[in-house]
């Protein structure tokens, strides 16, 4: 048996395990899309303000994970900032003031008395 009939018999075998990563791959995506364009909708939608009680950096400080005193959790993507401005991760801290308006991808941090514009992008990946 040469090379070729031997990877061709290997394959007719253990078509399935192909055919099944491939789904399960596609299912993955599917879930993670659908969970970044939900997190985002409800955020864009929401209209809060109150302090930050909890503040975790997800995907190695890609996304951000903020609870608020009404233990309301939201999770967003934050926008490059412009100018050289310190990102939102540098910025915020447990005990700052967050708001924000509702239909709009603007968050304003409250921190030592300062105000800081935070932009937030949807990230569908």
């Amino acid at each position: 048996m040469n090379n070729l009939q031997v990877i061709r018999t290997f394959l007719q075998r253990t078509w399935w395990i192909f055919a099944f990563m491939l789904l399960l791959g596609l299912a993955a995506f599917y879930y993670v899309y659908h969970a970044n364009e939900a997190a985002y909708e409800s955020l864009y939608r929401a209209e809060f303000a109150g302090q930050i009680h909890s503040l975790d950096r997800q995907n190695h400080g890609f996304s951000v994970a903020v609870e608020l005193d009404n233990h309301r959790r939201y999770r967003f993507f934050p926008a490059e900032q412009q100018g050289g401005a310190a990102g939102f991760l540098a910025m915020a801290a447990i005990g700052d003031s967050l708001q924000k308006k509702n239909d709009s991808d603007t968050l304003v941090l409250i921190t030592q008395g300062r105000k800081a514009r935070y932009a937030f992008k949807k990230v569908l990946y």
